[in-house]
C-alpha cells in the first residue's frame, strides 16, 4: 500500500489535472504595501508574512498539487510564528493540498529526530525535503514517521551540483543515481520516500521509471534555469499519465500583474499558466 501522502499526490493530480505545485518563499522586502497597511504597519511581521502567504494560497489552490513552504524565509521568533499560521492555515482551509516544509535539512540522527518531531509533530506538514548526502542517519529520523513523505534532493538543479552529484563510481554510475538507487531501495522500508530530479539534463531522466517505477517525482529547474518541460516531462510520467510535481515560486506569488488584475488574480493565472504547459508536455 502507498504511504498517506503518496495517495494525496495522486488525489490531487486527479482531482485538479494538474501537476503544478506553489512555492511559498515570501520576501518581506517584496510583499505589496497593501499587505502592511492591511495589518498595521511593517513591525507586524508574522501578520504581515501570514496575510501575504494566505491570499497566494487562496488564489491558487485550486489548481495546486502541493504548497512548498521555504522554511528558511521564516526567521527569527516572528517568522516561526508565521509558518506555524501557514501551516495551520493550509491544514484548516486547504486539507486535501500537500503541505512541504522545505528546508533541505540535513544532520545527524539525534539532531534529525528533534527537527522531525518540529515538521510532522508540531507543523504537521505531509512532507519534509531533506539532503540525503549525509546518508541514512540523515533522515532515518524521519522515514520512520510512516504516515509523512520524505522527499530527497537526489539530483539537484543548481548550478554547481554536478561538481559533487555527477561524481563517478567505480559501478559506472554517477553519485546521484547511486543515491537514487538507495533511496528506491533499502532505505524507503516505509515507501514514503520520493526524489527530487533535475529537468536541467533530459538525458539523465531517460528510463528513471525502471529505478523510481511509480513514485512520484518533484522536478526541479524548469524555467529560469533552463529545464525543458517539453523534454523532460514525457520521460517522468507514470502509467497514469501523471507522476511529476513541478513547483514554481517566485513567478506565482510575485507575478507581473496586468492591467485590471489583482495580485491574487495575476497569482491564479500564472499557476494556471504553469499547469497547461506541463499539461501541453504530457502530449507534446
Amino acid at each position: 500500500m502507498s504511504s498517506p501522502g503518496i495517495e494525496k499526490i495522486r488525489g490531487r493530480w486527479l482531482e485538479t489535472d494538474s501537476m503544478a505545485g506553489v512555492g511559498i518563499d515570501p520576501n518581506i522586502q517584496r510583499i505589496p504595501a497593501e499587505i502592511w497597511e492591511q495589518v498595521g504597519g511593517t513591525d507586524y511581521i508574522s501578520e504581515g508574512i501570514t496575510l501575504f502567504n494566505q491570499g497566494v494560497i487562496d488564489a491558487t489552490a485550486d489548481f495546486a498539487v502541493d504548497f512548498k513552504v521555504n522554511s528558511n524565509y521564516f526567521q527569527g521568533e516572528l517568522g516561526r510564528k508565521a509558518l506555524q499560521n501557514t501551516f495551520d492555515y493550509l491544514k484548516l482551509e486547504h486539507p486535501s493540498v500537500l503541505r512541504v516544509c522545505d528546508g533541505k535539512f540535513g544532520d545527524v540522527q539525534h539532531t534529525a529526530e528533534e527537527i522531525a518531531e518540529e515538521i510532522f509533530g508540531k507543523l504537521d506538514a505531509d512532507a519534509v525535503v531533506l539532503n540525503p548526502y549525509l546518508g541514512f542517519d540523515g533522515i532515518g529520523a524521519f522515514t520512520k514517521w510512516s504516515d509523512k513523505l520524505v522527499i530527497l534532493c537526489v539530483n539537484t538543479s543548481n548550478p554547481s551540483a554536478s561538481e559533487i552529484q555527477d561524481l563517478q563510481l567505480e559501478t559506472g554510475q554517477k553519485l546521484w543515481q547511486h543515491v537514487l538507487q538507495k533511496s528506491m531501495g533499502e532505505w524507503n522500508d516505509n515507501g514514503n520516500i520520493i526524489p527530487i530530479l533535475s529537468a536541467t539534463h533530459p538525458e539523465n531522466l531517460e528510463g528513471i521509471r525502471e529505478i523510481a517505477g511509480e513514485t512520484p517525482i518533484l522536478l526541479a529547474g524548469v524555467g529560469t534555469q533552463g529545464g525543458s518541460l517539453e523534454k523532460s516531462v514525457p520521460l517522468c510520467l507514470d502509467s497514469e499519465g501523471y507522476g511529476i510535481m513541478i513547483s514554481a515560486s517566485r513567478s506565482i506569488i510575485y507575478p507581473e500583474v496586468r492591467a485590471g488584475e489583482t495580485s491574487q488574480d495575476a497569482s491564479r493565472r500564472s499557476v494556471i499558466e504553469l499547469r497547461d504547459a506541463i499539461n501541453q508536455a504530457k502530449i507534446g
